[in-house]
């Protein structure tokens, strides 16, 4: 998940927030006002949408390296699916006699 940037109203520094996005865009997420402190000169101010960004460039992440997160959260949607789909089908229950229903 990129982690998000804004950039301070009194010195001009980009400095990481502690919001982040999973998908590339607005997704309807409307910020209003968030205080935030510039990590340089010190200065709080408050922050709206507009004011968030993703850089171009963030030192030290691997190119691509947000691609590899959002395939690792829908793998890991996917595998809740499938033990929630398996539990509703009786797969998850282990009966009195100990063996699987699979192993039938």
């Amino acid at each position: 998940m990129p982690t998000l940037f804004v950039e301070c109203k009194k010195c001009g520094t980009e400095f990481t927030t502690p919001m982040g996005e999973t998908n590339p865009g607005s997704s309807g997420v409307i910020i209003t006002g968030l205080r935030l402190r510039c990590q340089k000169c010190g200065t709080e101010d408050d922050y709206s949408t507009a004011d968030f960004h993703v850089p171009k460039s963030v030192p030290g992440s691997a190119p691509g390296s947000g691609d590899k997160a959002e395939e690792d959260l829908t793998t890991e949607r996917n595998a809740k699916q499938e033990a929630a789909q398996e539990k509703f089908a009786g797969f998850g229950i282990v009966p009195p006699e100990g063996r699987s229903p699979r192993d039938s």
